[in-house]
């Protein structure tokens, strides 16, 4: 992360769009520092800067539109963008969808058709996915955050061989301590297969 990354941020107001109970810089750059914690090369680390600055169909918020893409590629670099903009514009749940053979797709709902890429993309992919959760999960309402701990605690577990140890370790850590708050709430146990099982 450097000067031009925050100051091209900053230009697209990512310093005062709401995200999480704070601003959606403050989400991007929690989402890189634990990029970097877990080892991950800095082209990750820096698409995960800007994951969602295109919008996704989780955050709707356009912080940049697609046109801009040649001057965003131009900051942080051709393959950092590139993993923004599949990030951006594909269903995420398709993440999960693991191939029986050796194709990796994803659908690209922005467009309506479906991407082809490889296997060190999707597990790029599935990285930055696993860091934008874990930062923003603690900070969401304890109902919102049970559920994404439910549903993504089988999604990572079910892709568990994309993900590095360290981030697996991070997701379990986290979701373990949402799923606790269950009985404060008067709700039953999970049933779901989490990280690591």
């Amino acid at each position: 992360m450097n000067t031009r990354h925050i100051t091209m941020l900053k230009e697209l107001d990512a310093h005062i769009t709401p995200h999480s109970r704070r601003t959606l810089l403050e989400h991007l750059q929690g989402t890189y520092k634990l990029l970097m914690e877990w080892g991950n090369d800095p082209i990750i680390c820096v698409a995960g800067l800007f994951h969602s600055i295109y919008g996704t169909y989780t955050f709707e918020k356009k912080s940049a539109d697609l046109s801009m893409r040649d001057r965003i590629r131009a900051v942080i670099g051709p393959e950092s963008e590139r993993l923004v903009h599949l990030f951006c514009v594909t269903d995420r749940s398709s993440f999960y969808e693991l191939p029986v053979d050796s194709r990796f797709c994803l659908r690209d709902t922005t467009n309506d058709n479906i991407l082809d890429l490889d296997r060190d993309s999707l597990a790029a992919l599935i990285e930055i996915e696993v860091a934008n959760v874990v930062e923003a999960v603690p900070r969401r309402s304890k109902k919102k955050a049970l559920d994404a701990a439910e549903w993504y605690g089988g999604a990572f577990a079910r892709s568990q061989d994309y993900i590095s140890k360290p981030a697996a370790r991070a997701a379990e850590r986290c979701f373990d301590a949402v799923l606790n708050q269950r009985p404060q709430l008067g709700l039953k146990p999970p049933t779901l297969r989490r990280v690591g099982d």
